[in-house]
């Protein structure tokens, strides 16, 4: 039989910096995407025909929709394509000329409570139906809560059976076995159906095998494919560490460096090889967080504008020419923050945890190796620092708008650029610990209020805080400053006091700034131009 449940805990790849992706949101756009493209798994080849996204009244989606490409992330998802299409930004074009029609439902969604909710009903050429309710849980990661009407609770990270069974006629324990004698099996269950049937599904490592199809010969069934870079599989160990006391005290035990002990902790998390897991940060991550910070000054590319665009690197760039303290590193870091901001076609964005933090994070540390004449190298191992405080905050809270505020989005990208200049600039393990510690402090409260049509306001105010604090933080940590609270207490008080917030200022665009009249004008704005963008 099936082997005990693997124990999911976040990872670099998947949660902290992931999913790399077109220009959006990665909990609005990303995440949706990847549930529209599970719903699409089920039509089990079947091309689409129609498409119908339902999103609850009183959902995050409702206020924000448009304004971080929600609607494309959903509609890509639903045609089978990823976050990182490298035709994203034409699909509704595309579909036009398909003649495949869409359309996106408010509605009253009874079939999930959660603020980031939202249900896939895709009917396909031959006429079937597929449908896939799903929570969007933070930094593009999904939780299933329904499939084709059975529930079953999954997070994308594996390939999964879905055996219907309308009738209960058959037996779950014979079905699996006769699966496992065709190919592993890590974990099975039975979820019930909302009309009576069962659904008996099944966690496998890999596509269907050819003895498993003719296992399920005369069985109607359909496969989900995962949409996480790392998959979860019987490889995967036990957690290395949830907080820095934990991992500073591995590290001094083990005689390495804190970048060395977080790369430890993603070959537990992820079942690869120390080779694999430091490739993947330098020739994929590393590379797509520098184009999102450079391309706009090193390549022919184009932003995507809009009446409500503001292309806030040109009015830097233009601006800042004759400001006296525009030097060094600080100015640097903005210029090439500011770059990471307006969405252009092909140029990807990696999260950390906001959509485009993982740009913000990385413009700080490529002006720091830029000015002190760094190797690329200590750049690397900041990014592991980065990421294993990314990893501590997902473990102790939801580090999203929706769940704790912008402190979940900029805050903690604060508090992981600050451990990593840090770390770059040859910090203690205890300094570094109080720079990310003093950097969330100083970002607990915030709330997630971006205005609809207002320019990128008030997060590229936040974003500028993450680029030019963090070096402050980790300069005052070098400097000897006592945090006073470790940094898991830290995480630990921003999530109580940011899921003590009102649901108006948790991305739904109803509270914070969003109510100050002038951007009331402005979010009326924006959705009648957005109506007309067919």
């Amino acid at each position: 039989m099936p082997n005990k449940p693997v124990d999911l805990y976040p990872e670099f790849y998947n949660d902290v910096f992931g999913p790399i992706m077109a220009p959006g949101s990665s909990s609005h756009m990303a995440a949706p995407c990847r549930a529209g493209y599970m719903c699409n798994s089920l039509l089990g080849g079947d091309e689409v025909a129609e498409i119908v996204v339902e999103m609850d009244n009183d959902g995050s989606f409702k206020g924000t929709f448009g304004t971080m490409n929600e609607d494309l992330g959903m509609l890509n998802g639903a045609l089978g394509h990823m976050p990182d299409h490298a035709d994203f930004f034409n699909v509704k074009p595309w579909l036009k000329e398909h003649g495949i029609p869409y359309r996106f439902d408010f509605c009253t969604m009874k079939e999930s409570a959660h603020i980031n909710s939202l249900k896939f009903i895709l009917t396909g050429k031959s006429g079937k139906t597929a449908t896939l309710v799903a929570n969007s849980i933070g930094g593009g990661m999904i939780e299933t809560v329904w499939v084709n009407g059975y529930a079953f609770e999954g997070k994308g990270d594996t390939y999964v059976l879905c055996i219907f069974d309308a009738e209960t006629a058959l037996d779950h324990d014979l079905l699996v076995q006769k699966i496992e004698a065709a190919m592993p099996v890590m974990e099975a269950g039975v979820g019930k159906g909302q009309k009576g049937g069962v659904m008996h599904w099944l966690k496998i490592n890999t596509p269907l095998t050819d003895g498993a199809k003719a296992a399920l010969e005369g069985l109607d069934y359909a496969v989900l494919s995962p949409v996480l870079p790392v998959p979860t599989t019987t490889a995967k160990q036990p957690q290395l560490f949830k907080d820095m006391v934990e991992w500073r005290r591995l590290a001094a035990e083990q005689g390495k460096g804190l970048a060395d002990v977080a790369i430890d902790y993603e070959m537990a998390a992820s079942g690869w090889s120390r080779e694999q897991v430091v490739a993947y940060m330098r020739d994929t991550v590393m590379p797509n967080m520098y184009r999102r910070t450079h391309a706009l000054y090193e390549e022919d590319v184009q932003p995507l504008c809009t009446p409500f665009t503001e292309l806030h690197y040109k009015v830097w760039e233009q601006g800042s020419k004759n400001l006296p303290l525009n030097l060094g590193v600080i100015g640097k870091s903005i210029k090439y923050v500011m770059a990471g901001q307006p969405p252009v076609p092909g140029v990807l964005n990696v999260p950390g945890p906001m959509g485009t933090g993982g740009g913000f994070l990385y413009g700080v540390l490529s002006a720091i190796e830029e000015e002190l004449g760094l190797d690329p190298e200590v750049t690397l191992r900041g990014l592991f620092v980065a990421a294993g405080v990314g990893a501590i905050c997902y473990t102790r809270t939801g580090p999203t708008g929706e769940v704790i505020g912008c402190t979940g989005e900029c805050g903690v990208c604060a508090a992981m650029a600050a451990a990593a200049v840090t770390e770059m600039l040859g910090g203690t393990h205890e300094q570094i610990e109080a720079a990310a510690s003093m950097a969330l402090q100083a970002s607990i409260g915030w709330p997630c209020d971006p205005i609809p049509g207002g320019k990128d306001m008030p997060c590229m105010a936040r974003v500028l805080f993450v680029a030019t604090m963090s070096i402050v933080y980790s300069q005052w940590a070098m400097a000897g400053q006592d945090p006073v609270l470790p940094f898991h207490e830290v995480v630990d008080v921003a999530d109580t006091i940011g899921r003590g917030l009102s649901g108006d200022l948790l991305c739904t665009a109803r509270g914070g700034h969003c109510s100050a009249p002038t951007a009331k004008a402005k979010a009326c704005a924006f959705r009648q131009w957005h109506a007309t963008q067919k």
